[in-house]
C-alpha cells in the first residue's frame, strides 16, 4: 500500500494514483452504465455524487460494513469480499477527488426537503418500503434492531448516513439508469409517495433524526378560527353536520359513521394526532378511510384555520 504524505493532501494526482492502484481492479470510473452481471464492484463514475463524505471516509478506512451480504455478484459469490483499507489520509485525499471529480450532470438537487419531513411520513415511508417489494432484496433493522428483508442488494439500514439526498431521489426515480439488466425495477408511484419512501430511506440509521412538526409552524401561530369555521363550512359540513353531529348529508350511506366533533374534546387532542388526522385522512391514525386526506388539497394556512375552529369549538363541555 503507497505511504501517504500530508504533502499530498488534496493533490489530484496522488487520489488518481491511489484510484490506479487500490480501486480500479474492481470497480469502473468512466463509461456507461452496465449489469451488475458484467462488473466485479459497482460503478463509481458518479460516486462524488452518491456518497456522503463522512461516511465514504469510513469506508474506505474499513470502518464501515460491506454494503453486499452476499457480495456484489451474488450470483458468483455466497460471502462479501473484503474491502482494501486506506489510511485516513489517504481515505480523504480519494474522498475529495471523487467529490470534485466524479459528477454526474443527471443528479440535479431533491424535490424532496428533509427540513420539512414528518414523522408520519416516514411512517407512510416505511408502509411503501414493503408494499413495493423493497424488502424483497434490502436488508433495514426492524424496532429491536434486528435485521430484515432480502440480501440480494445493498443493505439500506444505514443508508441516511450513506447517500446524498440528491442521488438517492435521482436513482429511485429510474434505478435502470444506473443498474440496467439488473434486477432494478421502475415503480409505478405519485410524486408525494415518492418523497415519502425516499425521506424514510433518508432517515435510516440516523441518529435522534429530527422530524419537524409543522403544528409548530407560522400557519399555526398566525391561525384563525373563522377563516377555518368557513373552511369546515365548505369541506367537513358535508360529512359531519353543521354542528359537528356526523349528521351531513353525506352521512347516510356511510359506515362507519362520520365521527361525532360535538361529543369529542377536540381540544384536549395531541397537536400531532389531529394534525395527521387531517392531513393524511382517517386510515393514518387507524381511523375510518371514509375520512379524507385534506394535505393536498388544503393550503398550509387553511389546514392550520380549520384545526384551529375544531379546537376551540369542539371542546366536549
Amino acid at each position: 500500500m503507497l505511504t501517504p504524505s500530508l504533502v499530498w493532501a488534496g493533490n489530484d494526482g496522488y487520489a488518481e494514483k491511489l484510484i490506479n492502484s487500490q480501486c480500479k481492479s474492481c470497480h469502473r470510473f468512466e463509461g456507461k452504465p452496465k449489469s451488475k452481471f458484467e462488473l466485479k464492484a459497482p460503478d463509481l463514475m458518479w460516486g462524488g455524487v452518491k456518497f456522503q463524505r463522512d461516511w465514504l471516509i469510513r469506508r474506505l478506512m474499513g470502518q464501515e460494513d460491506n454494503l453486499y451480504p452476499n457480495g456484489y455478484r451474488w450470483d458468483k459469490m455466497r460471502l462479501s469480499l473484503k474491502h482494501m483499507v486506506l489510511t485516513r489520509e489517504e481515505a480523504t485525499v480519494v474522498a475529495d477527488y471523487m467529490e470534485k471529480k466524479l459528477r454526474d450532470p443527471r443528479v440535479k438537487k431533491s424535490f424532496v426537503d428533509m427540513s420539512t419531513f414528518t414523522e408520519m411520513e416516514a411512517t407512510l415511508g416505511a408502509d411503501i418500503f414493503r408494499q413495493y417489494s423493497c424488502l424483497g432484496c434490502h436488508q433495514i433493522k426492524d424496532d429491536e434492531g434486528k435485521l430484515i428483508g432480502g440480501a440480494i442488494s445493498t443493505t439500506l439500514f444505514n443508508a441516511g448516513n450513506r447517500y446524498t439526498l440528491d442521488w438517492w431521489s435521482r436513482f429511485a426515480e429510474n434505478p435502470q439508469d444506473f443498474t440496467p439488466h439488473s434486477g432494478e425495477y421502475i415503480a409505478d408511484i405519485s410524486l408525494r409517495k415518492a418523497r415519502h419512501i425516499i425521506g424514510y430511506v433518508m432517515t435510516l440509521g440516523v441518529k435522534d433524526f429530527k422530524f419537524y412538526e409543522p403544528w409548530k409552524s407560522k400557519e399555526f401561530k398566525n391561525a384563525d378560527k373563522d377563516r377555518g369555521a368557513q373552511i369546515y363550512k365548505e369541506y367537513c359540513l358535508q360529512c359531519h353536520g353543521k354542528s359537528g353531529g356526523g349528521d351531513g348529508p353525506g352521512a347516510k350511506g356511510l359506515d362507519p359513521k362520520p365521527a361525532v366533533h360535538a361529543n369529542l374534546p377536540l381540544s384536549d387532542y395531541p397537536d400531532d394526532y389531529i394534525y395527521n388526522l387531517v392531513y393524511y385522512g382517517g386510515k393514518s391514525v387507524g381511523k375510518s378511510p371514509n375520512m379524507p386526506d385534506w394535505g393536498m388539497t388544503l393550503p398550509k394556512q387553511s389546514l392550520a384555520d380549520v384545526i384551529t375552529y375544531l379546537r376551540s369549538t369542539f371542546k366536549n363541555q
